[in-house]
């Protein structure tokens, strides 16, 4: 007399419906965990030309994907000040770029408009500030870059009351391109 399970008496159809469900469930579990709660807070768009991208930490141009390529990079090094002028010289000729800044409630920097000068543009503008930092990446406008824009500002402080503020602008970077160059 032969003995078989449970398993082997049910039709086959069943036994792979009954995978196919535990496959199903193990999956979305594991997507679940793997995915992990969402922690892209980069903000609204406001006035500016492009809306921001959250990057951890504290990048730089060369950090942003897909990569940046004949540029140069013009920080503040510091908070903004409104009024600034960051002078530089790339491939022999000489720009600068005008900083505007609005300050928040407390003093410190959160909204920053900008003005290039000279024979150049910003494919990308990195607004620094908390734990990391919002990317302003033209070059998915029509021109590929821009030589000024408005309301830029740092990722959205999810800690603070609401309505949540953003945190202060610690610092800048601006990828800077020879105007005309991405056209």
């Amino acid at each position: 007399m032969r003995v078989t399970s449970r398993a082997a008496t049910r039709p086959a159809r069943a036994r792979w419906g009954a995978r196919c469900v535990g496959l199903g469930l193990t999956t979305a579990l594991a997507v679940t965990l793997g995915a992990g709660p969402a922690s892209a807070q980069p903000g609204p768009q406001l006035q500016a030309e492009v809306a921001p991208t959250e990057l951890a930490g504290n990048p730089d141009c060369v950090d942003i994907q897909p990569p940046l390529t004949g540029f140069t990079e013009q920080d503040t090094d510091n908070a903004p000040v409104d009024g600034e002028t960051l002078n530089f010289t790339f491939n022999g000729s000489n720009g600068s770029i005008l900083l505007s800044v609005t300050d928040n409630s407390e003093g410190e920097p959160d909204l920053l408009d900008f003005d290039i000068s000279g024979p150049f543009a910003a494919a990308a503008v990195i607004v620094k500030g908390g734990p990391n930092a919002n990317v302003y990446d033209y070059r998915t406008t029509m021109a590929g870059q821009i030589e000024a824009d408005e309301t830029l500002h740092s990722p959205l402080n999810t800690s603070s009351a609401p309505p949540n503020d953003f945190y202060a602008i610690s610092h800048v970077a601006f990828c800077i391109v020879p105007d005309g160059d991405n056209t």
